[in-house]
C-alpha cells in the first residue's frame, strides 16, 4: 500500500512552547513539516499518530514525546503482536499511562503530566483506528469528510479521557481496514485545528490544496486558534493532493519504501 504525506506540528501564533508531537511510522516531529511519499509491505507496519500534551498540567511535551517514542520503541522491536493487536497496542499504551502518573507523583506536579492520541496503524495488511482524547481523526471521500474517532469531553469542553493526566486511561481501538478505499485522504490533527474548523472549511482545503496539512495550519493561526497545531493529511494509494505535481521525498522514509 502506498501513502502521499503532506504534515506538519507546529507551535501556533499564542502558546509559548509546542506541546503536540506527530508520529509518522516512528519519524517525530515537532516544530517542523514534511511531504513525503511511503510504501508499507503487506507484512508491515506504519502509523499516523497526533499526541497532544496537556495544556495547563505539567511537562506537555514530556508527555507527548513519552508516548510517542515507546511506541516507536514497541515497533522497531516488534513488541505488539498483529494477532492482538487491540489488546497488545493498549496494554502499551496504559503501561505509558502508569509511568507519567508514578513520575507525576514522584515530582507532586500539582497538574499531572497528560496527553492525547489519535490516528491509524496500519500492520500486517490491517488497518487500526486508535484514540485517547480529543484529537481527531477524519476520512475525506468524494468531497465528503466524516469523523472517524469520537472526542473524549463533556459539553463543556473538558477533557474526560486522556494518557497520564492522573486517570485510568480508556483507549479506543477499532479494526477500520475494510473502511479505507484507494484515494481517500486520512486527516489526523490536534484539537488546535479541530476547534476552530467545521467541516466545510475542512472539505474546501482538502478538495483545493495540494499541501493541505500546510494551508490547513495557516488558515487556523488566521482563524483564532490558540493553541498548538499538528494536521496529517494523507492519501491512500499514494495519489496527489489536488492538483499537485507530486510530493517531495526527502529520502527519509528509505526503510519503509
Amino acid at each position: 500500500m502506498k501513502l502521499n504525506i503532506n504534515a506538519i506540528c507546529d507551535c501556533g501564533c499564542v502558546r509559548g512552547n509546542n506541546e503536540d508531537m506527530v508520529s509518522l511510522g516512528g519519524i517525530l516531529l515537532r516544530d517542523e513539516k514534511i511531504s513525503t511519499p511511503v510504501s508499507i509491505d503487506d507484512d508491515g507496519y506504519f502509523y499516523l499518530l497526533v499526541a497532544d500534551g496537556m495544556g495547563g498540567h505539567d511537562r506537555g511535551e514530556m508527555a507527548s514525546s513519552m508516548l510517542m517514542e515507546h511506541l516507536r520503541e514497541c515497533f522497531h522491536f516488534g513488541d505488539i503482536d498483529p494477532e492482538n493487536f487491540a489488546e497488545e497496542f493498549t496494554r502499551e499504551v496504559k503501561y505509558v499511562s502508569i509511568k507519567m502518573n508514578d513520575m507525576a507523583r514522584y515530582e507532586q506536579q500539582e497538574k499531572p503530566m497528560g496527553c492525547t492520541l489519535s490516528g491509524i496503524v496500519w500492520l500486517n495488511g490491517h488497518a487500526w483506528l486508535v484514540n485517547a482524547g480529543d484529537s481527531r481523526t477524519y476520512i475525506f471521500r468524494d468531497g465528503l469528510i466524516q469523523q472517524i474517532s469520537y472526542d473524549d469531553e463533556n459539553p463543556d469542553g473538558a477533557l474526560t479521557n486522556c494518557i497520564g493526566g492522573g486517570t485510568e486511561t480508556t483507549l479506543a481501538v477499532f479494526e477500520i481496514t475494510e473502511r479505507l478505499r484507494d484515494d481517500d485522504i486520512v486527516l489526523v490533527c490536534s484539537d488546535g485545528l479541530g476547534d476552530v474548523a467545521d467541516d466545510d472549511t475542512l472539505e474546501y482545503w482538502l478538495t483545493n490544496s495540494p499541501r493541505p496539512a500546510e494551508d490547513l495550519l495557516d488558515w487556523a493561526e488566521e482563524n483564532g486558534s490558540s493553541d498548538n497545531i499538528s494536521i496529517i493529511a494523507a492519501v491512500i494509494g499514494g495519489g496527489d493532493f489536488a492538483s499537485a505535481e507530486g510530493p517531495d521525498d526527502d529520502g527519509r522514509f528509505d526503510a519503509w519504501a
